[in-house]
């Protein structure tokens, strides 16, 4: 999670056909970091989560194919996406539900649903959007080639190489060493049978990877942590 001020982000490779990199990022003045995924269709094509700004991954990200589409993937993941469609202006600009009011500068082709639009990415990736919170409209993709889950907050985690404030409040929110959904989000599901029916139809994926916004990638074991994270809407 804790991402230095002076980290130049990189474009890395984390499984066959996906893509990583992290940048810093304050959020009330938290140094969060935030991380964005790149997957190469099988077309060849680009699909590109969460932008993060393209100073220094440009050109990288150029090398690996065309961007045909950018993922907006909740209503606070946006902060880049402007300057991202600016300078891919042919790629298709898909955002969750709450976004498309937040953010009207933006003219999205389309809202991200349960389901795939008609002849995009669906061949590749199974999704689904968060029920139950008043908060959170996060759209949760599983990369079924690589057994891949990507997320943005729905979990986050604080490490021990944070500063010591940053890992006091990890252990506040629930979130130190641990991957979890930080307390408020936690508090967010109001409706417990949605929220417990998004948590299964997760969980009905078949992943084993995690990527995060927040926090360490998770290369192993992400269904059991998953699982986990969210045991206390499944009970």
């Amino acid at each position: 999670m804790y991402t230095p001020d002076d980290h130049v982000p990189v474009l890395e490779p984390f499984a066959d056909g996906l893509w990583v990199a992290k940048a810093p990022q304050r959020f009330f003045g938290l140094p969060m970091g935030t991380r964005m995924t790149v997957c190469r269709l099988p077309d060849g094509r680009l699909w590109v989560h969460s932008p993060i700004p393209l100073a220094t991954v440009k050109n990288d990200l150029d090398a690996l194919g065309d961007v045909a589409f950018a993922i907006a993937p909740n209503f606070i993941h946006h902060l880049y996406m402007g300057p991202f469609v600016a300078a891919y202006p042919d790629a298709r600009l898909f955002v969750a539900p709450k976004l498309k009011k937040k953010r009207r500068d933006l003219s999205p082709e389309g809202v991200l649903t349960d389901e795939a639009p008609a002849g995009t990415w669906g061949a590749v990736f199974d999704q689904a959007v968060t029920q139950g919170s008043v908060l959170m409209d996060e759209v949760v993709f599983c990369h079924r080639p690589s057994r891949t889950l990507i997320l943005c907050d729905l979990l986050e985690c604080v490490d021990e190489h944070a500063p010591w404030w940053m890992r006091w409040l990890g252990r506040v929110g629930g979130i130190y060493q641990q991957p979890a959904p930080p307390w408020d989000l936690k508090k967010s599901f109001r409706d417990r049978d949605k929220a417990r029916a998004f948590v299964e139809r997760v969980l009905s994926f078949d992943f084993d990877r995690i990527i995060v916004s927040h926090g360490a990638l998770i290369e192993a074991g992400g269904k059991q942590t998953f699982e986990d994270a969210y045991r206390f809407l499944l009970a």
